[in-house]
């Protein structure tokens, strides 16, 4: 099933929007000095803005995995994206995995921190190639 341009553009706002939210997620789990929480919304927040990003674009991807290949693929590759935007996603999501799955690893405030910053500069990237 193909979309029309506009039902395409709707999903990308409801993506962006799911960022959004997710963002304010992160904001909450840092104020409450929740790291492991704030490694997950701080990945999920890179990758609802991605996934807002491939649909504008028309790519489809159905996995975590996938989409860390795809932003190699179409966008890293291609030069629209930097390396180290595509190694922050990769980090993010081992990160998160840890955070989620590791029940000794306990993520701290200085990664988080740090992480955050890094993401400012990959959103306002992927807010470039959206309004593209």
């Amino acid at each position: 099933m193909s979309l029309s341009e506009q039902q395409r553009m709707d999903l990308v706002k409801l993506y962006w929007e799911k960022y959004e939210d997710t963002w304010t997620e992160l904001e909450l789990s840092i104020k409450a000095a929740k790291w492991n929480m704030a490694a997950n919304r701080l990945y999920y927040s890179l990758f609802h803005a991605t996934t807002a990003l491939f649909v504008k674009d028309g790519h489809k991807v159905g996995t975590h995995r996938g989409t860390k290949a795809a932003i190699g693929e179409h966008y890293v590759l291609t030069g629209k994206m930097s390396a180290e935007h595509g190694r922050l996603f990769a980090q993010l999501s081992s990160l998160r995995d840890k955070a989620d799955y590791d029940v000794i690893f306990k993520a701290s405030e200085n990664e988080i921190l740090l992480y955050v910053e890094q993401a400012k500069n990959f959103i306002l990237r992927v807010k470039e190639l959206l309004c593209e």
